[in-house]
């Protein structure tokens, strides 16, 4: 006879957004309901309200787990293009590892609550790096709009199971095209017309910004951020 689940440490916030992030990972966002989780949690659907105010935070919870174990820290010393150059692939990768915990950000309802948190460490990231704020939100709309149409095709190929395969010759010509356009050589060569479109926009500046290091920031050699201060 089946064992029941029992709920086996106190209910959470960390408790629930890790089992809801595991069950969504395995089995789809669109198959996913709070009652499933009290089931696979040994609650009623209502305890989660006790640590969320809808079901909606909740999932915004779980998007932001995902953003959060992505490569997006600070590296002191680093470029501004070094940044773009290891940010980027991670922010794919994860997509890519958990395509249904990213579909939770195609979501209107929880797509800002998710990402909101993630998008603003980026922000800083970079001005701290002294990039200009007008070329940053040029930079921005670049970054966003390539990473949101390649990474969000390549994980519809996935959902879709339209990926290139043994049958890819028998497919017209210009099908087989598309669906192996994305490839981790595409990806890079995106990343770096990404950078000398941004050095072209901030022209003449020399894009000498970089993340500060502690010396830096004690330095009246710098302005605040990475960029160094003409004297």
């Amino acid at each position: 006879m089946p064992e029941k689940k029992q709920q086996k440490q106190a209910l959470s916030r960390d408790l629930i957004v890790d089992t809801a992030f595991r069950m969504i990972d395995e089995k789809g966002y669109r198959a996913f309901t709070m009652r499933a989780l009290g089931t696979e949690l040994g609650v009623s659907a209502m305890a989660f309200y006790a640590h969320f105010t809808s079901r909606e935070e909740m999932l915004a919870a779980v998007c932001s787990r995902l953003m959060e174990s992505l490569d997006t820290d600070p590296v002191p010393g680093e470029r501004w293009d070094d940044t773009l150059r290891r940010t980027m692939p991670s922010l794919r990768k994860g997509f890519l590892d958990h395509p249904n915990i990213a579909e939770i950000s195609l979501d209107d309802s929880v797509a800002w609550l998710g990402l909101a948190k993630h998008t603003e460490k980026i922000v800083n990231l970079h001005l701290a790096q002294g990039m200009p704020e007008d070329i940053f939100r040029k930079a921005w709309a670049m970054v966003d709009a390539f990473l949101t149409g390649f990474t969000g095709n390549e994980v519809a190929m996935i959902r879709g199971d339209a990926l290139v395969g043994e049958d890819a010759d028998v497919l017209p010509k210009w099908q087989q095209i598309v669906r192996s356009a994305y490839t981790d050589e595409s990806f890079s060569n995106g990343i770096e017309i990404i950078i000398e479109g941004v050095k072209s926009i901030a022209a003449p500046d020399p894009c000498k910004w970089y993340t500060p290091s502690e010396e830096d920031v004690d330095s009246a050699d710098f302005d605040g951020g990475g960029k160094e201060v003409d004297g």
